[in-house]
């Protein structure tokens, strides 16, 4: 191998001219820069350099290498060491490019190359921001990684070619690769083509490691954020994700996507609000694309998420997270979900995680042994986080439907008067499982935390316990809901009266420690009848209380009266 200098005084800026080299050889070993008349250099299209290392030596010029288009070889392949800078200056990679695939990159990392340290910058963007499509690509094989190095990922305004184009910029990590401690950050639309936006896309067992990774928002009307990429066995490692909400009306937040068997693994993950009305917020999903899966899918690993709500009236979608289960069945695995409250009234302002399939689908998502906490609004009008289980679409889900599985469900009181607390809802025909949901007690005349059980929900494993003035609502349930255990210190049940009265028949035991409130309301088929006695809550050790324990508010100015027999409570409303 040869190794050689940059020239004091080059004839031109192209790499591959031997002119150029103080050896008047092209190195494959080490290439290295000190002071130059010549500090912007170019790879020509036809260019197919392979090197060892680059060493900026102390006291170097600051350097510019710019990679332009080419459906062929890489311009560089760095396969040594990688990129060291002894020197003061910031030292630049700028891939200008209409990328084609991952696979075909124009600045090439193998073997256990090092991108650098953080004097180290990299761009990889279109050949003009204004003019250009799709975007240039940066990629990673082998054991290579990108150090401490920073990263920028944009993509141009007009929409890439139908055919041999990305969508976007990529910066790509295939086999072992792993982002080290870099930092990258992602542009999202900038055209019409909602679709093109800045990516780093991670494959095969690549790892995210370390690193830092900022998904800006989207800025036009209809564009995507800036997105960061899991595939296959990928995973995030202990990164840290940062996804900011869109900017301008219609567009979306920045995103990070685990699909394939990708994992979360540790990472840390920020979903932000949208910056405006009409946006919608950051978002990290699970099984969102393709490929589809056999059965199984993307897993939240041992992950922190965080979904922010609106903190002022002028913003919009809050940050979420979603199991959408379209192209396999994704876990919440042993995740941890904070789901943070809104100043808004709509439910999309405060911070969510979701878990959904639209039928006919394939896949279900599940909570896993997941830890979720529902935070309360923020004012009085506000919208509480939450946590969501339901389904889309028609047909029969042959069993096929979102689990809360073996999760813990923490639904947090609010703290100001009138405000919600934080709720868990499962709808449709989804399960609770064996999960364990508790709603806590508001405080300074603030809403309790609440538990919502509507449609064919079933749930005969789960716990449900109450606290103060917690809620656990089954009043727009189909029928009977059974659950295995039922904690009461204190507590509101919201039952509706009527032809199918919503009877919550536990399993196992209720355990009651102070007055619990039933809210009653009427069906609205309107067949609820006077003097009729409605069976509402059924226990094995039910005949252990005294009715005094039992309260509920008046209907048609009538009191409630309440009866246990046979280990049953029934309600009735009686006039002489």
């Amino acid at each position: 191998m040869s190794n050689s200098q940059w020239a004091k005084n080059p004839i031109d800026n192209d790499w591959n001219n031997t002119k150029n080299w103080e050896s008047e050889e092209v190195p494959d070993g080490v290439a290295a820069f000190a002071d130059s008349s010549i500090t912007q250099i170019q790879f020509s299209k036809d260019s197919k350099a392979i090197i060892q290392e680059i060493i900026f030596k102390k006291g170097a010029a600051a350097f510019s290498f710019t990679f332009g288009s080419h459906e062929g070889l890489p311009g560089l392949t760095i396969a040594g060491s990688g990129v060291l800078n002894e020197s003061m200056s910031i030292q630049q990679f700028r891939v200008m490019a209409t990328g084609v695939s991952n696979l075909i990159p124009r600045l090439k990392f193998i073997n256990s190359a090092n991108a650098g340290d953080e004097s180290i910058v990299y761009y990889a963007g279109p050949e003009s921001l204004d003019h250009g499509s799709g975007g240039g690509i940066i990629t990673f094989f082998d054991k290579s990684t990108a150090g401490s190095a920073n990263f920028t990922v944009k993509t141009g305004t007009l929409a890439p070619p139908t055919e041999k184009s990305t969508v976007g910029a990529i910066v790509g990590f295939n086999d072992s690769a792993n982002a080290g401690t870099g930092t990258f950050t992602l542009y999202g639309t900038l055209g019409t083509d909602g679709d093109t936006f800045g990516n780093v896309v991670f494959n095969n067992i690549a790892s995210a490691d370390h690193a830092t990774f900022i998904n800006l928002g989207g800025t036009v009307s209809g564009g995507d954020g800036g997105n960061t990429q899991f595939y296959n066995d990928s995973s995030s490692g202990f990164g840290i994700f940062i996804n900011h909400g869109g900017t301008y009306n219609k567009s979306n937040g920045g995103d990070v996507a685990f699909d394939g068997n990708a994992t979360a693994a540790n990472g840390q993950f920020y979903n932000r609000v949208a910056e405006v009305t009409g946006a919608n917020g950051g978002v990290t999903s699970f099984n969102n694309n393709p490929p589809a899966m056999g059965g199984i899918g993307a897993n939240a690993g041992n992950a922190i998420f965080h979904n922010y709500g609106a903190i002022e009236n002028s913003q919009g979608g809050g940050g979420h997270t979603e199991l959408t289960a379209k192209y396999g069945s994704p876990s919440a695995a042993n995740g941890n979900f904070h789901n943070y409250g809104s100043v808004i009234s709509s439910r999309s302002s405060a911070g969510h995680t979701v878990l959904t399939v639209n039928l006919p689908c394939n896949y279900a998502p599940t909570a896993g042994n997941g830890l979720f906490w529902n935070y309360p609004a923020l004012s009085e009008y506000g919208a509480a986080g939450n946590t969501q289980f339901s389904i889309y679409g028609s047909g029969d889900p042959e069993g096929r439907v979102p689990t809360a599985e073996n999760a813990t469900f923490y639904n947090l009181g609010a703290y100001i008067q009138g405000a919600a607390g934080g709720f868990t809802e499962l709808s449709d025909d989804c399960t609770a499982a064996n999960a364990t949901f508790i709603a806590e007690s508001g405080i300074n005349g603030g809403k309790g935390g609440s538990i919502i059980f509507s449609g064919n929900v079933s749930g005969a494993s789960c716990r449900i316990q109450l606290i103060g003035n917690g809620e656990f609502d089954i009043s727009q349930h189909s029928g009977e809901v059974s659950i295995g255990t039922l904690n009461l210190t204190g507590g509101i049940i919201r039952i509706s009266l009527g032809k199918e009265t919503t009877l919550l028949t536990v399993n196992n035991e209720v355990n009651i420690n102070l007055e619990v409130s039933f809210s009653f309301c009427q069906m609205d088929n309107g067949e609820f009848e006077i003097n009729k006695s409605y069976a509402i809550l059924k226990a094995p050790n039910l005949n252990n209380y005294p009715i005094d324990q039992f309260t509920g508010n008046c209907l048609d100015g009538i009191v409630p009266q309440f009866e246990i027999k046979d280990n049953t409570l029934f309600v009735a409303f009686k006039v002489a």
